[in-house]
């Protein structure tokens, strides 16, 4: 039995290092293509130019920050994700990712009534991430970031809005979701036959590639939220839905409202209250959505 099981996980080990070969593999394909368009549109330095972002730049600038922006996910997340289901699964792709069904009307209420609740908490474990010490040059980091972030929400037409929700919503929606719920997931819940610690790895290895320490706790139980998602539903739509909510709403605010999207100075005083009320709605909603979600038969655990 040991022998089997040391077969198994031997198995499931093979597959993640595939799995990251072909995201090396991609990723590299992936700069030399973003160089090269580059190139074509009279840019050095891609990165550089993200950096030099300012609240000044045109739109004809942001724009050609966010089709690299689009680029740079497509080639990360997107594709490897799918040449490597491609690869693995053959004609059963769509199964296996568990993309081959319409979800549920009911989950899809859920789930985004879920992600939207979950805002208040969020900014609760953003105050505690912000309590833990950070190198000058990592601070200096994050403030580059925000500032970048902050140039590349500035929108100034429909075509802006539309463009943006196809580069920081829909394509990290998808692309994420495939990576981290799609394939990681489930094939650390087989590896280790464990469906709670597969979705917290996931979400551990989905907040610490972002490079974003400021971050990360909050980004870390916003990616369990999605695993959850699909653990529970056993359909990949719902996280990316639920993704494309978080991200897509905070566009729209800026769009619509003028929302500062930032890095904000949280007072604890300010937010406990709505943030424990958040996590309450958050605790009776997560478990209307596992009962609805539960197989027939199953009447215990979570």
């Amino acid at each position: 039995m040991n022998q089997k099981r040391i077969h198994i996980e031997a198995h499931y080990l093979k597959e993640l290092l595939y799995f990251i070969f072909f995201c090396f593999g991609f990723a590299l394909l992936g700069a030399i293509f973003i160089k090269f368009a580059g190139s074509l549109l009279g840019i050095e330095n891609a990165s550089q130019m993200a950096k030099s972002l300012t609240a000044n730049s045109t739109a004809g600038e942001r724009n050609q920050i966010r089709f690299f922006l689009f680029l740079s996910h497509f080639f990360t997340f997107l594709l490897p994700c799918i040449a490597y289901a491609i690869w693995r699964y053959r004609s059963a792709t769509l199964q296996e990712l568990h993309l081959n069904k319409i979800p549920h009307l009911n989950n899809i209420l859920y789930c985004t009534v879920i992600i939207l609740v979950a805002f208040n908490f969020v900014m609760l474990l953003m105050w505690i991430n912000q309590q833990i010490p950070l190198t000058e040059a990592m601070i200096k980091g994050e403030e580059m970031a925000a500032e970048m972030t902050k140039n590349l929400l500035i929108l100034d037409s429909r075509w802006e809005l539309v463009i943006t929700l196809f580069a920081v919503a829909v394509t990290p929606a998808i692309g994420e979701e495939l990576m981290f719920r799609g394939i990681l997931q489930p094939t650390f819940e087989k590896l280790f036959k464990n469906g709670h610690v597969a979705v917290w790895l996931s979400a551990i290895l989905f907040s610490a590639i972002h490079f974003q320490m400021q971050g990360f706790i909050p980004r870390m139980f916003l990616g369990a939220i999605l695993g959850y998602f699909y653990l529970w539903s056993r359909n990949l739509w719902v996280p990316i839905f639920a993704h494309f909510v978080f991200n897509g709403s905070q566009v729209l605010g800026k769009y619509f409202n003028k929302v500062e999207i930032e890095t904000p100075n949280i007072e604890f005083s300010e937010i406990i209250i709505p943030s424990l009320v958040s996590l309450m709605f958050l605790l009776g909603l997560g478990y209307l959505f596992w009962k609805f979600n539960k197989p027939k038969d199953q009447t215990t655990n979570l």
